[in-house]
């Protein structure tokens, strides 16, 4: 488990951060003006202003998120079922990459926020913090966790049981493909067709050609590396750290190649992840598919793919996956434990509230009598009325949360940037790439063993 001086260090070091689940709306429209502190604008690396956090003092339950997914949720919902509360809720958004930067120096510290939402790329640092409550106190919220998914629970529970954390969603992956070009350039014409043609790497690659010799190279079958890398890294046999112990499983050295070969071959765009011309292709022709968990879909793909939209169909693809997700847990130094408890009892157990929440937003919750109850009927208009919920229940139970680890932020962004882009691009040999990894991995973590 780390150590609270180690993890207290962190604040002090780079990362890389992940896609994050939700928008990132860096807007704090939920804070209360009753005892708050004054509100200092700060900017992100990308000199995009925001709110710095705050803590509201006595009476008030602050309330630390990257997404505003959690305003949503508790002032449309909690607050809709509770409204006679004897506490305000002081919420402050910030923005994924600032996030940690924000909350690791008062992490453990009388300013730290009463509740915290914490992202999949970063979320088991903060569980194996030792600085989160112990949820197990709370009966209620207990019982009600007994339906939640075991890969959620799996995440929010620390190496020795405790659990601390969790969460209202589950995060399957998709390859998410145009129909239209299907059609068009493969004969495909259904999402069962497509599956066949893509169950595994190599059906991928190969219809990854047949589309490029199809269109004379001007519809590639992916936008870029992302759509490989998490595919990938959640399907592996172990996670990036075992026992203090760099591991770099078998999956991936077959995602270096598979990527290089891609690139070679001018299979895939090599749009940078998350970048503008990722974004645009969802708007044209020249993009067969994007590889995108639950959220993805309404948070990336529906608001950049507006001009697209009825074509698009989803399939599992060549292996189960997934990406991203939130987990709420509560502080140790907070001076409001049990309501804060409460509130992450409402947002992760309650059966009304995520029937309700899944029947508004589309989202795939972690309540397993919900997902039974509504994935029967659900039509998504955006997929051409295919029903999006059930094909995502199907991966639920795939899904290996033990392969998370705090270190998996630090050590899947060297990788990608030391080792994945320049082997796929053909500036250094794989052994090369490696050690490279390897070297940064050492400096970011120097108590790990890296052989």
């Amino acid at each position: 488990m780390l150590n609270k001086k180690w993890f207290l260090s962190l604040a002090a070091m780079s990362a890389l951060t992940l896609a994050a689940c939700g928008n990132g709306d860096t807007t704090d429209e939920g804070a209360t003006d009753e005892g708050s502190t004054d509100e200092e604008v700060v900017e992100t690396e990308d000199g995009e202003e925001f709110e710095a956090p705050t803590t509201g003092g006595e009476g008030v339950l602050d309330v630390w998120t990257f997404t505003d997914e959690a305003e949503t949720m508790i002032n449309d919902y909690y607050l809709e079922e509770f409204p006679d509360l004897d506490y305000e809720i002081n919420i402050s958004i910030v923005p994924t990459e600032e996030f940690e930067t924000q909350l690791d120096p008062v992490f453990g510290s009388d300013s730290a926020p009463d509740v915290i939402f914490a992202e999949q790329a970063f979320v088991k640092k903060y569980v194996e913090s030792g600085m989160l409550v112990d949820l197990s106190q709370y009966d209620g919220l207990m019982e009600g966790a007994e339906n939640t998914f075991d890969y959620v629970r799996d995440i929010g529970t620390q190496e020795d049981g405790t659990f601390v954390m969790n969460s209202w969603q589950t995060t399957p992956g998709a390859f998410f493909y145009r129909q239209d070009l299907a059609s068009e350039y493969l004969g495909v014409e259904s999402p069962e067709d497509m599956q066949e043609a893509i169950s595994n790497w190599d059906g991928f690659l190969d219809t990854a050609r047949e589309l490029r010799d199809a269109t004379d190279g001007s519809v590639y079958m992916v936008s870029g590396r992302a759509d490989l890398s998490h595919p990938y890294f959640m399907s592996r046999d172990q996670g990036w750290v075992e026992d203090d112990q760099l591991i770099i499983d078998d999956q991936i050295y077959e995602l270096m190649e598979t990527a290089k070969i891609m690139v070679d071959e001018g299979l895939m765009m090599d749009a940078d992840p998350q970048g503008e011309e990722y974004f645009a292709a969802m708007n044209g022709d020249e993009v067969m598919g994007y590889s995108l968990p639950t959220w993805g879909m309404h948070f990336w793909l529906k608001p950049n793919g507006d001009e697209t939209a009825g074509n698009w169909r989803m399939v599992t693809g060549p292996t189960a996956y997934f990406r991203g997700g939130t987990w709420i847990g509560t502080t140790q130094t907070s001076d409001m434990q049990d309501e804060a408890a409460h509130m992450i009892e409402y947002l992760t157990t309650s059966e009304d509230f995520m029937t309700s929440w899944a029947e508004d937003t589309g989202d795939v919750v972690s309540n397993e009598n919900v997902v039974e109850a509504v994935r029967g009927d659900y039509e998504e208009e955006f997929l051409g009325g295919q029903n999006h919920y059930d094909a995502f229940a199907e991966g639920i139970t795939s899904i290996d949360g033990s392969i998370i680890t705090e270190f998996d932020q630090g050590i899947a962004g060297a990788f990608e940037d030391l080792a994945l882009t320049p082997y796929s691009k053909g500036e250094v040999t794989q052994e090369e790439a490696i050690e490279a990894f390897k070297l940064e991995v050492q400096n970011l973590y120097p108590n790990l063993q890296v052989d």
